[in-house]
């Protein structure tokens, strides 16, 4: 008997692409990448967001800074102005005719006296003359006075520096209504034989006079501090309870908390040196910029401009939040577009996958079919043969 040559029909082998889409490593690394690239951009855009906001806040801060030095200055000119229009004021009656004649006392003087009193009271609030003998010989005040005609006067060391140097005088000091003010005297000499007649002395209430230059009652925002030679606190919008206490005081310095980097900018001050300074001293950071008051080329008061840094940074506040609201948006537009990138991916793959299991199911069927149909002849060759045997 002839028994048939078998052939088995092998089915297809697997490639190394079927087996990869079959087992999904393609689909996992694509998925790891795109969510690595999401996370990478989205990383990035925030770093180069911060660096961003960095930037522009020290822009912004160095801005304000320079700025607020001039305006300092500015400022300390215009009080140095102001100021030296009342020494000229002084100047002006202490060469008046009625007053070189030696009638302090007189009508005509009270008169001169009344004149120029109301052209300054928006920055003087006492203007009354002392003869010879440092008695009150003639006095005006925009509130009752608490000095008096005939009042001896020669006790007060302003008096008693006026009438040694024969040059105007500063000096500060509280008085019986509790405010604080800067007495300038100028000495009445005569003309003609230089003989000392006696003191013009007028008065400025300190925390009122600077708050026309600025905040001197709120901490809270930017704020004004002055000082006079010794470093006596003349107004400070930190607190009303400083004026009239020396800055290297003892309740000065606690309010500070010893803060070296504003002790070592307002010592350099009253040396008569500019500067600027930024420090806190429990009570938020602060910038803080100085500089000498200087009448007829001396310095007699010193300045000092303070403004929270929150207040500086909150000009761009909003700006940055515009930005950052843009760069959110920009990141959930790309997160979204990269989401749906990898749906349409894995969409894809699971079509890809489908087809290719679609394939080989129907490679295996037909292998499947082959191999029946083939032992089915195989089987009746098998069977024709026994029977004719």
């Amino acid at each position: 008997m002839k028994i048939p040559r078998y052939h088995i029909i092998q089915p297809l082998p697997y490639t190394k692409m079927n087996l990869n889409l079959l087992s999904g490593k393609e689909r996992e690394i694509g998925i790891i990448s795109i969510i690595s690239i999401i996370v990478f951009s989205n990383g990035l855009l925030f770093y180069l967001q911060n660096i961003t906001e960095a930037d522009l806040r020290k822009s912004v801060f160095e801005q304000e800074k320079q700025l607020q030095i001039q305006s300092t200055k500015e400022v300390a000119q215009h009080i140095g102005s102001d100021i030296g229009l009342v020494i000229s004021m002084l100047r002006g009656l202490a060469n008046s005719e009625s007053i070189q004649q030696g009638q302090l006392g007189s009508e005509k003087t009270a008169k001169l006296l009344q004149d120029t009193y109301i052209t300054y009271n928006l920055t003087i609030d006492r203007l009354f003359v002392l003869d010879k003998n440092d008695t009150l010989v003639a006095n005006l005040a925009s509130l009752p006075s608490e000095f008096f005609l005939g009042e001896d006067f020669s006790f007060r060391d302003w008096v008693k520096q006026t009438k040694i140097t024969l040059s105007p005088v500063f000096a500060g000091d509280y008085e019986r209504e509790g405010i604080y003010r800067e007495f300038i005297t100028f000495p009445i000499v005569n003309r003609d034989n230089g003989a000392y007649i006696g003191t013009i002395v007028t008065s400025i209430p300190t925390v009122q006079f600077f708050a026309h230059y600025g905040n001197v009652a709120h901490i809270s925002s930017k704020f004004l501090a002055a000082y006079d030679k010794k470093g006596i606190i003349l107004a400070n919008g930190a607190s009303g309870e400083l004026v009239g206490k020396e800055f290297f005081g003892r309740y000065t310095q606690q309010f500070v908390n010893h803060n070296i980097v504003l002790d070592n900018l307002t010592r350099n001050l009253l040396a008569g040196n500019s500067g600027s300074a930024v420090y806190d001293y429990g009570k938020g950071e602060r910038l803080t910029t100085s500089y000498p008051v200087f009448v007829n080329g001396k310095p007699i008061f010193f300045l000092q401009i303070v403004t929270p840094s929150s207040e500086i940074y909150s000009k761009v506040d909003s700006v940055l939040s515009i930005q950052r609201l843009k760069m959110f948006s920009l990141f959930a537009a790309a997160s979204i577009v990269a989401i749906i990138v990898l749906l349409i991916l894995l969409q894809k793959w699971n079509i890809i996958l489908k087809k290719e299991v679609k394939r080989r199911t129907q490679e295996l069927e037909d292998s499947y079919e082959g191999m029946k149909n083939y032992l089915d002849s195989v089987l009746k060759e098998i069977g024709k043969t026994r029977s004719q045997n």
